[in-house]
């Protein structure tokens, strides 16, 4: 059960100044995505259309290919009417945070597969955003400079973009990096509360489905390669399933986290509920599962990933 998975992604940091005070609320991932869909649509949007469905432009909109992806006729989406979104916006180094005018503030953005080519437009809409106000004063903002990481997972940065200045936008190319070799035991922590479903429940403290948590991700990354990297993963869904049933975590210490967000939509708070904490895998069977957890780390998993959610990191316990 091998996997070549080659997945362009890149990240990127906004640096930000405030020009007026900014309020976020505990968990930021809902208003900075709800600013930035509408910045986009605004930037992109030719037809002035309240809805992507119908329109001729769907499968050629810098906005509906990135934020309404439309579903087309992928065999993995049969119960599902919406492919997964290729940006992950990463809230908490603003979520519960203050600033006041003059401020400096920073939000990241990963982009994924083909997303990565219309880095110019999601620049201007986050400009845009700074200009008519975000969070929950409304606050204003200015770009001041994009930096982008060197590698993926490097945390080291270089700055492509500086407000003001003749060279204009300077994007690095986007490597693809080498899978490091399986360890034998791994940490999982999640940095953000993981939503996944487990028998049409939301998973809790009480009910955490190691099985469902590894299928999911392998969806989400089978997908993502699909639909934003033109490359179909011909897997063994039904072998992979057997496999992960077999595994189990230990030193499980995971809790719940709760929190709403307010749906313009549905016009009212939804809740949002996850999971934060960590669990442990051992041995050789999980390990046909590596490629998938180490790629997991940059993309997410479970439900509300554009926001933010269920982002993990791994620790290679010696």
């Amino acid at each position: 059960m091998t996997m070549a998975l080659n997945l362009p992604i890149a990240r990127y940091q906004f640096e930000l100044r405030a020009s007026t005070a900014l309020s976020f609320p505990p968990y930021a991932g809902s208003t900075w995505r709800g600013a930035f869909g509408n910045a986009l649509k605004r930037a992109v949007c030719v037809t002035g259309q309240p809805h992507c469905t119908g329109c001729l432009l769907q499968r050629r909109c810098v906005y509906s290919q990135v934020f309404e992806t439309p579903a087309g006729a992928e065999p993995l989406l049969s119960k599902g009417n919406a492919a997964p979104h290729p940006f992950i916006l990463h809230p908490l180094a603003t979520s519960g945070q203050q600033y006041q005018a003059g401020d400096r503030l920073r939000i990241q953005l990963s982009l994924i597969g083909q997303a990565i080519q219309q880095l110019p437009y999601f620049i201007h809409s986050i400009q845009q955003m700074g200009q008519r106000g975000v969070g929950t004063k409304l606050g204003r903002y200015e770009v001041l400079k994009v930096w982008q990481e060197t590698s993926l997972g490097a945390d080291s940065w270089a700055c492509i973009y500086e407000t003001g200045k003749a060279e204009g936008l300077q994007a690095l190319d986007t490597v693809i990096p080498a899978l490091p070799n399986a360890p034998e035991h791994i940490t999982l922590r999640f940095k953000t509360p993981f939503r996944g479903v487990h028998g049409g429940r939301l998973m809790n403290d009480a009910i955490f489905d190691l099985a469902g948590f590894l299928m999911g991700l392998l969806r989400r990354l089978s997908l993502l390669s699909a639909y934003h990297a033109q490359t179909r993963l011909e897997l063994d869904f039904k072998a992979f399933s057997t496999a992960a049933r077999q595994l189990t975590a230990y030193e499980t210490e995971l809790r719940g986290f709760a929190w709403t967000r307010y749906s313009s939509r549905q016009q009212g708070l939804i809740a949002m509920d996850g999971l934060l904490g960590e669990f442990s895998l051992a041995g050789e069977a999980w390990q046909s599962f590596w490629p998938w957890l180490w790629w997991g780390q940059w993309v997410h998993t479970g439900k509300g990933t554009v926001m933010g959610q269920g982002e993990y990191e791994l620790q290679v316990i010696a």
